[in-house]
């Protein structure tokens, strides 16, 4: 009977510590590669600035960060898959604002803001409106007086519904009482192929992309509160009439919920890092990318912030109740 109760007791220890050596430790991490989900088109911005975050991560995280487009729904399509993963750090996801605060609180998504467990915020990228060089529409006051002609006449191509783009959108017409026609995209690259190919009027865009573009488009207006620097002759709603006309797209990275704590530190001071580093930065700075660069901590409160914002400007142009 001893006998027994040994042989047991020698099988469970050893299964016990098999089992136990085969558990992922935090110590090791990250002992692989990590795949960052980016839920808009290849090309795009968010896309073309992860892609160069991508290229310094195996210099601060010590594994290469692999990069899976998951486009669709305004990135509804890739933060639904974020919300499945395991959350051990090994799939993380570029976040994007006002978007994954205002699509849970306008439609059925599989995430919600609390879902994503932010570590960097790297950069953010106001909203510019802007036509083909050889539109018809040359001027915002163009765009609103046509409008009011002809309601529902122009065309406006976004990145997805109740993303910054189409929020901005939102406000021109509560702000010039007009009514424009809403197209969204699965992301920006598609709004800017379509516009470019002459099947819709204006492109509610990211001003990095819209900067990338040059000549073959003509920029309305921008969703800032001053002129921006990298390109000063784009005049602001602000100053057009429209001070209501503010946005911008910020982006980040974040883990899973429920990650733990001692991989989200590693995972933050890593980012942290990369983003801190001078050719880093000029590729950046040689993308258009206006860098707005928060801590964990800082993104956090920011998006507790947002979170009542927008839920406010949600209901005042009559989204939600």
């Amino acid at each position: 009977m001893i006998k027994k109760w040994m042989v047991f007791f020698l099988c469970f220890s050893f299964v016990s510590l098999v089992s136990c050596s085969n558990e992922p430790s935090s110590d090791d991490f990250p002992d692989k590669s990590i795949q960052l989900i980016v839920a808009f088109s290849p090309g795009a911005a968010t896309d073309t600035q992860a892609r160069i975050i991508s290229k310094y991560a195996n210099d601060y995280l010590g594994q290469e960060l692999v990069i899976v487009n998951k486009p669709g729904g305004g990135g509804q399509v890739g933060w639904n898959s974020f919300s499945t993963v395991e959350p051990n750090g090994y799939t993380l996801a570029a976040y994007n604002l006002p978007h994954i605060i205002t699509q849970p609180l306008v439609g059925q998504t599989s995430f919600e803001v609390d879902t994503f467990e932010p570590l960097v915020n790297w950069g953010g990228d106001p909203t510019v409106f802007a036509v083909r060089s050889d539109s018809e529409i040359q001027s915002l006051e163009d765009l609103i007086a046509q409008a009011k002609k002809s309601p529902g006449s122009i065309t406006v191509g976004n990145a997805g519904l109740y993303v910054g783009q189409h929020l901005a959108t939102l406000l021109l017409e509560d702000a010039a009482d007009i009514d424009l026609e809403d197209v969204p995209f699965q992301g920006a690259a598609d709004a800017i192929a379509s516009l470019l190919g002459g099947h819709t009027d204006v492109v509610a865009g990211n001003l990095s992309d819209i900067y990338r573009l040059g000549s073959d488009v003509l920029p309305l207006a921008i969703a800032t509160e001053e002129r921006h620097s990298f390109s000063p002759d784009i005049p602001t709603f602000v100053e057009l009439g429209y001070p209501e006309v503010i946005m911008s797209t910020d982006r980040g990275i974040a883990a899973r919920k429920d990650t733990p704590p001692e991989i989200i530190d590693k995972l933050e001071k890593a980012f942290m890092q990369i983003l801190e580093d001078e050719d880093f930065l000029a590729e950046m700075e040689q993308a258009g990318a206006d860098m707005l660069i928060l801590n964990r901590a800082e993104v956090i409160a920011d998006m507790e912030l947002r979170t009542g914002t927008y839920q406010e400007l949600l209901k005042n142009i009559g989204v939600i109740d």
